[in-house]
């Protein structure tokens, strides 16, 4: 399948996990361990009021040496979220606004901004090998990948199908 003609619909997931603005950031992070998960939509009233990822958790609690059982979501999250409110969007400008933000999660929202769906850096590269190279460079970009290391990723090998660490 060519990359430019996958949408948004098709690869977001539909289940959501959603946090509340009145939680705990303890309650928050146990919720995010036992999802495996690395950042929740916030939802008030049906409604989407923001983002919290492990970096909203490390930069304002642990770095701020912040209770975390004291804390409530509201007072962390990013809000307003960068969000996709269009179904039809196409994979490479999902990847560029991944990017643009520094974000690895969109989350994606109706007219009414009503939580929908979600798309991670990860459904777009299991979707689009071309578009590797971009989030690679943001990885560069962020330092969390050096040109010491050779051009490497985490992926599935097309070959063997196993999924590791890569080289090119």
């Amino acid at each position: 399948m060519e990359t430019s003609g996958i949408k948004v619909k098709e690869i977001m997931t539909g289940e959501v996990v959603i946090a509340r603005p009145e939680m705990t950031i303890m309650e928050v992070a146990r919720l995010m361990n036992s999802f495996r998960i690395g950042g929740l939509p916030i939802v008030e009233s049906g409604k989407l009021i923001g983002m919290i990822t492990e970096r909203d958790i490390m930069n304002r609690v642990v770095a701020a040496n912040l209770k975390s059982s004291e804390m409530k979501v509201s007072q962390v999250m990013t809000s307003p979220p960068k969000v996709i409110g269009n179904l039809d969007e196409d994979i490479k400008s999902i990847a560029g606004k991944i990017s643009k933000f520094d974000v690895t999660r969109i989350p994606i929202v109706d007219a009414e901004n009503r939580l929908v769906g979600i798309v991670t850096n990860r459904d777009v590269l299991r979707n689009s090998h071309e578009l590797l190279d971009v989030l690679l460079e943001q990885a560069k970009i962020k330092g969390q990948l050096t040109e010491d290391e050779g051009h490497t990723a985490f992926g599935k090998c097309e070959i063997c199908g196993q999924s590791s660490q890569l080289q090119f």
